[in-house]
């Protein structure tokens, strides 16, 4: 039944408030395109993790082969994501709280519960966030401490997966006034993730050798499964009037056994052979400080984090002894090692991140013609690698490293330290520019050893301990960053804007002298023209924006053994991306709101790229880049109704993502399919407790998230099955 007038006249959308400008403000006033998803909108969604998330923003995109691997690409400017920790960076920065924990191919996978909102921010955001924040800004803001009063919760589900295994999941909190002017803030969580794909029989024969060896060790059903932990707390206190002290720590392991790639093609559906283990742990402390105050002319905020992960994977490498080098040069060269020994590899890679951050930043107040924030930033991320490829029946009978045969072992340094500010003036009642900048300074330092553990300098034979180190290169740069924008308040409920604003990532350093010791930062421009509205009385909410972006001097990965043996990186050319998005809210009935957010995209090259200048391009001039697809959106209808005396409601909700394509290298790339994934809920909320029956994945869609060749085969990262399942949860005051 639908409202009546009268009632229709007093629905409203509630405001949605952000930081997206180191301020609180609402959504609707913020003169940049945005998404924010609330605490409620999350736990609709059913959101618990970074895919699940990501899905529902369509201007991004991402690349994940684990949990814990996860590479971010927004509007287009791709260039396929690096999981080589000795190459460039993302041009994505996620924020955890106020601490930027953008990692090469590591991004962090954290636990979505009793955080505030996310927020999404489009396009260049190089002013106010700096590295990193080229095609925009990921935020993951958590629930703060509040001493106005008691809350507790707890929400635990069960679920089965189609064809697959059962998983479970146990959250709470709590939240403690411990005074007027403190209180306390805990959270916990674990969720067991069944598995869907199976590990099965296969047998792999090495060309040289001619030995066949089997995957009878490593066959298991559901193999693919993750177990997450964490503890979150927090501490706020308020000092006086003026000041007020949030200090906080994160805890999270996640540890996961097999991988979430099937192939297809050769074994069937969700169903893949490995002739080596599949694991990884990924555990991570994050300690933050928050100091804010009034100064009386201004607001001060200091933020400073600390990040301390600890990262190690194993990983089957076995297919790439069938044409590398490793039986001609290794495991089958007699006249040094004697009779054939089995080839198959064995990859570990052992990580341990140290990142510090530190700001100090003045806001004005904010009911001033002119406005502005200053602030300082400093930044320093130590990253310890070991990669280590292992063929366990060479060099038998050594003391230690009796089975490693080349290896990675080396310390980056990245550091940056920068000024920023950004001045607002009314020009009138209506006007108002903006203009913004950053002036940063970044170094990088690569150290260590990379190649093989046999030592020719020796007795050519296999050292028992790693050989000197053979790397150490640095990168030393400064440049900066500007933002202009224009903002036109046409009415109370409408805002026009127009911006252009550049993002980088900073240059770095290569552990090569052959192409060149380093490379320089690349930039990305962009123009917008943008939309805010609140249409029907508060009703309908309607943003839209439309760009166009230019990447210059791109920063590219890539491997060419006639240069290097070494993975490079090089400021290669140009690309460029256009497109528009929207996002509408719409109360159609005060039982009914509906939500629709779409995005176009169109991110070429604008030039061919030849590593090997012999004529032969690596990619082309025109080609689309990689994960970008032209069309991607997000439905959500949500339905209440009376029921058994309490609060019921309906929910359902379907994304779409357009094909796109693997690579930008034309020798490794395919064009992956379109899918659409529809998610389904019903549920019973009654005297503080809520009960679910949650259907993702309703209709079974296959999809192809990253067909790869990472373990050098050809395998395709796939979504979880049809999983349907139950939540309960209960909040106390």
């Amino acid at each position: 039944m639908l409202a009546a007038p009268a009632a229709l006249a007093q629905l409203q959308l509630e405001e949605v408030v952000v930081t997206a400008q180191k301020r609180s403000e609402s959504l609707q006033d913020v003169p940049i395109s945005m998404n924010a998803i609330n605490s409620d909108q999350l736990d609709a969604l059913n959101v618990t993790n970074f895919g699940d998330y990501v899905a529902q923003i369509p201007s991004v995109s991402f690349t994940q082969r684990r949990p814990g691997q996860a590479q971010l690409f927004m509007r287009g400017i791709s260039d396929g994501g690096n999981s080589n920790q000795s190459l460039q960076g993302p041009a994505v920065a996620i924020y955890l709280d106020e601490q930027p924990v953008t990692a090469i191919g590591l991004n962090l996978d954290v636990h979505v519960y009793d955080v505030a909102r996310i927020e999404v921010l489009m396009g260049p955001q190089g002013t106010l966030y700096g590295a990193a924040s080229q095609a925009g800004n990921l935020r993951i803001i958590t629930k703060k401490p509040d001493p106005s009063g008691f809350e507790a919760g707890f929400d635990v589900a069960a679920e089965s997966i189609s064809d697959g295994d059962t998983g479970y999941m146990v959250e709470g909190f709590v939240n403690i006034p411990l005074s007027d002017s403190a209180a306390l803030r805990v959270v916990g969580w674990r969720d067991e993730d069944g598995g869907y794909i199976d590990s099965v029989a296969d047998t792999i024969t090495y060309p040289l050798s001619g030995i066949t060896k089997s995957s009878a060790q490593y066959v298991e059903k559901d193999f693919n499964t993750s177990t997450k932990t964490g503890l979150r707390a927090a501490l706020k206190v308020d000092l006086d009037e003026s000041w007020t002290a949030t200090v906080s720590a994160i805890h999270q392991q996640t540890e996961t056994d097999g991988i979430w790639d099937h192939d297809p093609d050769a074994l069937g559906s969700l169903e893949v052979s490995r002739f080596f283990d599949d694991r990884q742990d990924d555990e991570w402390t994050q300690m933050g400080l928050v100091v804010e105050g009034d100064l009386g002319f201004a607001d001060l905020t200091y933020a400073g984090s600390y990040l301390d992960r600890d990262f190690e994977v194993y990983s089957d490498y076995s297919a790439y002894s069938i044409s590398g080098y490793v039986e001609p040069y290794y495991t089958c060269y007699s006249s040094y090692f004697g009779p054939c020994v089995d080839p198959s590899i064995q990859f570990i890679n052992e990580t341990d991140i140290k990142f510090e951050t530190h700001e100090l930043r003045l806001t004005s107040a904010q009911d001033q013609r002119f406005r502005w924030i200053l602030g300082a930033f400093y930044m320093k991320n130590e990253t310890k690698y070991d990669s280590q490829w292992s063929v366990p029946p060479i060099n038998p009978g050594a003391a230690v490293r009796d089975d490693l045969y080349f290896e990675t072992d080396q310390v980056r340094e990245d550091s940056e330290t920068a000024v920023f500010g950004e001045f607002s003036y009314d020009l009138n009642d209506q006007l108002t520019a903006t203009f913004g900048f950053r002036d940063f300074d970044s170094e990088t330092t690569l150290s260590g050893f990379v190649g093989t553990v046999w030592w020719p300098d020796c007795c050519y034979a296999f050292s028992d301990t790693r050989p000197p180190d053979n790397v150490n290169s640095k990168f030393e740069g400064s440049d900066n960053t500007f933002k202009f924008n224009v903002s036109y308040k046409v009415d109370d409920n409408t805002l026009l804007y127009a911006t252009a604003s550049e993002g980088y990532r900073p240059g770095g350093a290569n552990r090569t002298q052959q192409l060149g010791a380093t490379y320089e930062a690349d930039f990305v421009t962009a123009y917008e023209l943008g939309l805010k509205s609140t249409l029907m009385d508060g009703r309908m909410r309607f943003n839209a924006a439309v760009y166009s972006m230019d990447w210059d001097d791109m920063q590219l990965g890539f491997f060419n053994p006639a240069i290097s043996l070494l993975g490079l990186v090089d400021n290669v050319g140009t690309a460029e991306s256009q497109g528009f998005e929207l996002d509408t809210t719409f109360l159609a009935t005060e039982r009914l709101e509906l939500n629709f957010s779409y995005a176009y995209n169109k991110a070429e090259l604008t030039e061919d790229y030849d590593s090997r200048n012999d004529g032969t391009p690596d990619a082309l001039s025109g080609q689309d880049l990689p994960f970008t697809p032209d069309s991607k959106w997000a439905l959500t209808a949500r339905y209440t109704f009376d029921w058994m005396g309490g609060d019921g409601y309906a929910m359902a909700n379907t994304t779409f993502t357009d094909s796109m394509y693997n690579d930008i290298f034309l020798s490794n790339r395919e064009e992956m399919d379109s899918y659409t994934v529809t998610n389904l809920s019903l549920g019973l909320e009654q005297n503080g407790w809520t009960a679910e029956l949650f259907a993702s994945n309703v209709f079974n869609e296959e999809a192809e998230l990253y067909i790869n060749t990472a373990d050098i085969r050809r395998l395709v990262t796939v979504n979880r099955p049809r999983t349907i399942g139950l939540r309960f949860g209960m909040r106390f005051e």
